[in-house]
C-alpha cells in the first residue's frame, strides 16, 4: 500500500482532510489562488473522482462561509450582497476553482 493510499483510507484520513482544509483556507486568505491550493490538497486525499467532487465543493463552501463571516465582522456584508454580478462571480469562483482543482488532481494522480 502506498503512502498516499494510507493517508486516504487509514486511521487518520479525517485528520489529514481537516489539515488540508485548514492549509487551503490559510492560502485562500492570502490570495484567491489559495482556492486552487485547497482544491488540490483535498483532491489528493479523495478516494475517488466522485469523492473529489464532493470534497472540492465542500472546501469551496467552507471557504465562502469564512469569506462571508469576515465580511460580516467588518460590517461590509450588506454592500457585498448589493454588488450584483460581483456576488455571483464570487460564489461561482468559490465553488468552481476548488472543485475543478480537486477533480483534476484526483484524476491525474489516480491510485499512486
Amino acid at each position: 500500500m502506498s503512502v498516499l493510499s494510507e493517508v486516504r483510507t487509514g486511521r487518520r484520513a479525517e485528520l489529514a482532510l481537516v489539515v488540508a482544509t485548514v492549509v487551503g483556507l490559510a492560502a485562500a486568505s492570502a490570495h484567491w489562488a489559495g482556492l486552487v491550493v485547497g482544491g488540490v490538497l483535498v483532491g489528493l486525499l479523495a478516494t475517488s473522482v466522485s469523492r473529489a467532487v464532493v470534497q472540492g465543493v465542500t472546501f469551496g463552501g467552507i471557504a465562502l462561509s469564512v469569506h462571508v463571516g469576515r465580511l460580516w465582522l467588518r460590517g461590509a456584508l450588506d454592500p457585498f450582497f448589493e454588488t450584483g454580478i460581483l456576488l455571483v462571480v464570487t460564489v461561482a469562483i468559490g465553488f468552481v476553482l476548488p472543485t475543478v482543482a480537486a477533480v483534476g488532481t484526483r484524476a491525474l494522480v489516480g491510485d499512486v
